[in-house]
């Protein structure tokens, strides 16, 4: 396991992701309340759940192409040198993300918006955490990220997770 200055890299990826959460919240209460209405998190169609299969087929390659680069994205820098601050930075934007996301679904729907984002990021959220958590788990390790193995199961969850994504969640969220 990596130290910096006696502080291990799992303190400093939890210290990462909570000060994310905070400065997300603390920006979000400084944002004005109708800009967070505009920023809203699903378009019309998404929300309505009203696509036939080949909008369903069109979105689902959407969103696979975009988890594929975000995922690539995170193995490529897992590999370089600069993994360990590359990963506690983009930790501290997750956190701002989810600190905003939960903002926004609280002002839309009250004390409803935390049950609503649980059903907005559960189940694929799970997907997509495992590759995260695996990558993490890689910079952390120093582990060789150069198995076809690992890649193959890190694909597969991508896979998994934006077919969760697409067809599933749309399911899960219209009965919220």
């Amino acid at each position: 396991m990596k130290r910096f200055r006696g502080i291990s890299f799992r303190d400093l990826w939890i210290m990462a992701v909570m000060g994310g959460v905070l400065a997300g919240t603390i920006w979000a209460n400084l944002l004005s309340g109708e800009l967070l209405r505009q920023i809203g998190y699903f378009d019309g169609i998404y929300m309505a759940g009203e696509m036939d299969r080949t909008q369903q087929r069109q979105l689902w390659l959407y969103v696979l192409k975009q988890r594929v680069c975000e995922a690539g994205f995170g193995g490529l820098l897992a590999m370089t040198p600069i993994a360990v601050p590359g990963y506690l930075i983009l930790s501290f934007g997750a956190g701002v993300a989810v600190a905003l996301i939960i903002t926004v679904f609280t002002l839309e729907k009250g004390w409803m918006g935390l049950g609503y984002w649980l059903a907005s990021v559960l189940p694929h959220g799970l997907c997509y955490g495992a590759v995260w958590m695996i990558l993490t788990v890689a910079v952390k390790e120093s582990q060789n990220l150069k198995k076809f193995r690992v890649w193959i199961l890190i694909g597969v969850l991508v896979a998994g997770g934006s077919i969760l994504e697409v067809w599933i969640n749309p399911w899960v969220i219209k009965f919220m």
